[in-house]
């Protein structure tokens, strides 16, 4: 007694014409565009490949030895590979005593209570309200916001004294900018572009270096001064 084989209608993944087909089939040409596809099926067509995403990095130096290594995007904490210092990628608030280095690419905020007293604390931004005993290190901006005192010097782009404020440094302060609205008293500030002082602004200092100096009216500058060639 012969077989029936049982016919179903399938469509082509290219121009969508319909033909039957047996149940069974494993692979057709379309008769209408010559397209050659396999059923749904057919032994392989279950294996779905698998597309990796590619985890998007960033650079990272160590606050602690200066290695640089690369970290996803949106970790939130990682391992320097060369010292094994833990380091924080987010933001972070001190609010009393705080021991240990810092390495940060958020905002770190060191209230009028509080002390960094690590040797070194890297970030993004830094505003500094209270005081710091080790160095530092602000990429972007370092904002001076209360009575403020850094006792192993900082370095970073824009160092920014907001009126009212105050800083006081005891060793170098090397930015790309200033901009003094506030007071500033140091051994030695460097800048490598212009330093601005506003009218309330006042820098006390034994010597300062930028590109170009403005002084508002009533502005005040005490220092032996230099003029740096722009690079």
């Amino acid at each position: 007694m012969a077989t029936t084989l049982t016919k179903v209608e399938i469509h082509c993944p290219e121009c969508g014409q319909t033909q039957m087909e047996s149940e069974n089939f494993i692979s057709t040409v379309c008769r209408n565009c010559g397209a050659y596809y396999k059923s749904v099926h057919a032994p392989g067509r279950s294996r779905r490949k698998v597309k990796r995403l590619k985890v998007k990095k960033r650079e990272l130096a160590c606050a602690e030895c200066g290695a640089l290594q690369e970290v996803a995007e949106e970790a939130q904490s990682s391992t320097c590979l060369a010292c094994g210092r833990h380091l924080e990628l987010g933001h972070r608030e001190i609010l009393g005593e705080h021991l240990g280095n810092l390495s940060l690419e958020g905002e770190l905020v060191i209230w009028p209570k509080g002390n960094f007293g690590g040797s070194r604390a890297r970030a993004a931004r830094i505003v500094l309200h209270g005081r710091a005993s080790g160095f530092l290190e602000a990429q972007e901006r370092l904002r001076v916001e209360g009575q403020a005192k850094i006792r192993a010097g900082a370095s970073g782009g824009i160092l920014e004294i907001k009126a009212g404020a105050s800083l006081e440094c005891g060793d170098t302060l090397r930015f790309s900018e200033g901009q003094i609205d506030g007071e500033l008293r140091c051994a030695i500030a460097r800048f490598e572009g212009p330093l601005k002082v506003g009218p309330h602004g006042r820098v006390v200092a034994e010597k300062i270096s930028f590109t170009e100096l403005t002084v508002e009216s009533g502005g005040q500058v005490h220092a032996q001064a230099e003029t740096k060639t722009p690079r």
